[in-house]
């Protein structure tokens, strides 16, 4: 029998419906938007269409992969992030919406910088970094990562955003105190690590702990554990008047904040769209603070 595109879309919102998943609708239009290679305009003018025998069996793959919890955006391979376009895969963490937030207070915390040079920490699939250095047109990156899969889908998306020029990716672990004092020192430092307790794993999502690197989430038995390090290297890694900027957890920001007193001035906690207390700065008052 010949398929058509909106009798296909209504079996896979079924099929993602019966295996409980919240977003049922929106993924199994995402997914066959990326099968047909159309817009969401294009797909409600083809609905009447009629898919291909090897269409059908791409789709329906992709939807018994989104039916046991595979990331949508894993399976159709990129994600909107910021104002950029980013291939996504399981080599990084999925960029999330709040991350966004980060981005926007460190675009404006570099407004009274001349040619800021950034340290993003833990540069996953480069959605920070690539955001900053394509609304600052004078900054300069160095991302670093533990993983080297996820360096390398981050220089892709660099170059997929023609921002290679602009950004150095390295190799390398934060809790290397002699891989830190290599780096130089930053305008910036800017870092969404891991802050997830191992302790929690059970209360989360199956997309993030069977699909996403591990590495990138959970921070062992200390959720605290990369802002203490972070914190304590950054006589290394900031001049004196930088800006520090983390991605927080709930419930987080009085430890943080307790954590930067000592040596920063300026501390600003920014909330997300929910209310929670997602991102927190401040101002390096210098080594001699300390």
């Amino acid at each position: 029998m010949e398929v058509t595109v909106a009798w296909l879309l209504n079996k896979g919102k079924d099929r993602l419906g019966s295996a409980g998943l919240d977003d049922s609708a929106i993924s199994a239009e995402l997914l066959l938007r990326s099968v047909l290679k159309l817009d969401r305009a294009g797909l409600i003018l083809n609905l009447s269409k009629i898919v291909t025998p090897d269409q059908e069996i791409e789709y329906n793959t992709l939807i018994e992969k989104r039916a046991n919890h595979e990331p949508l955006q894993y399976l159709t391979g990129w994600v909107d992030f910021y104002n950029i376009h980013l291939r996504c895969d399981k080599r990084a963490l999925i960029p999330r919406p709040e991350t966004e937030i980060l981005v926007e207070t460190v675009i404006r915390k570099l407004e009274r910088f001349t040619n800021p040079r950034i340290l993003d920490i833990g540069v996953g699939s480069g959605n920070i970094a690539i955001s900053i250095v394509k609304n600052i047109e004078s900054a300069t990156v160095v991302g670093i990562d533990i993983s080297a899969d996820a360096l390398e889908l981050a220089a892709y998306n660099a170059g997929h955003n023609n921002v290679s020029n602009r950004m150095d990716f390295k190799r390398g672990d934060i809790f290397d105190r002699q891989f830190v004092g290599s780096l130089g020192l930053f305008d910036c430092v800017i870092s969404n690590p891991p802050y997830v307790a191992l302790t929690d794993k059970g209360a989360m999502q199956p997309e993030i702990t069977q699909f996403e690197p591990l590495i990138a989430v959970f921070a062992g038995d200390d959720p605290l554990r990369f802002f203490k390090t972070i914190i304590g290297s950054i006589s290394y890694i900031l001049k004196a008047e930088g800006i520090l900027a983390f991605e927080i957890g709930m419930g987080q920001a009085d430890d943080i904040l307790k954590m930067m007193q000592a040596c920063f001035t300026e501390i600003e906690i920014t909330k997300d769209l929910a209310g929670i207390e997602r991102v927190i700065t401040g101002k390096y008052a210098g080594p001699d603070k300390r």
